[in-house]
């Protein structure tokens, strides 16, 4: 897994998962970073999978590496009379916005990334959440989750161990693997994960 070869846990996963007879982008669900969701957005948007409060605070430590598109927080900016960037939303540190705002100016390709994590991009650690309490989280979603009392205390306690984060880690994202397994003649086992079987 990546997170393994970026130094986080190795974790046992079943493996055999079928996928299914049919993909098409109208059937894909916007993502949770993608948008200005609410922590309670969030929360029932993962119970509604079986997941917990625990477990949306614990998957969202999964940014603490890879790439975003500029588009991915623009929700974060706004354009000024001048056309610039300017921040609106208050939550996030004025410096690391003013970064973004470089990285990502209003004339930007559609191609331009920044990394999820500004620290430690491409290490899987506890970092993410040390953003967190930073006001360096990149997302909303991110940001909202040390706003948040209910999920705020999880953050900083990852933040603080990340022996604790590895462990709870393996045991969500198996979790996340079982949402939605196909049985008996349900989905097929692709020659190409990118396209179904003719």
């Amino acid at each position: 897994m990546l997170w393994k070869q970026a130094g986080g846990p190795a974790i046992r996963i079943p493996t055999g998962r079928k996928d299914g007879r049919v993909s098409s982008v109208t059937n894909v669900r916007p993502n949770i970073a993608d948008t200005s969701f609410t922590t309670d957005d969030m929360i029932k948007l993962f119970s509604s999978k079986g997941l917990s409060q625990d477990d949306l605070v614990i998957l969202s430590g999964a940014h603490t590496i890879g790439l975003a598109h500029c588009s991915a927080f623009s929700d974060r900016f706004q354009v000024d009379s001048k056309g610039k960037l300017t921040l609106i939303d208050t939550t996030l540190d004025r410096n690391y916005a003013d970064e973004l705002m470089k990285k990502c100016p209003v004339d930007a390709s559609t191609s331009t990334t920044v990394d999820n994590d500004p620290e430690t991009s491409f290490t899987f650690d506890n970092q993410y959440y040390r953003n967190l309490l930073s006001h360096k989280g990149l997302f909303q979603s991110d940001s909202v989750l040390v706003e948040d009392g209910r999920t705020r205390e999880q953050v900083k306690a990852f933040a603080s161990d990340q022996d604790s984060f590895f462990q709870n880690w393996g045991q969500s994202f198996l979790k996340l693997t079982s949402i939605g397994v196909k049985t008996g003649d349900e989905g097929e086992i692709r020659q190409s994960c990118q396209t179904p079987n003719a």
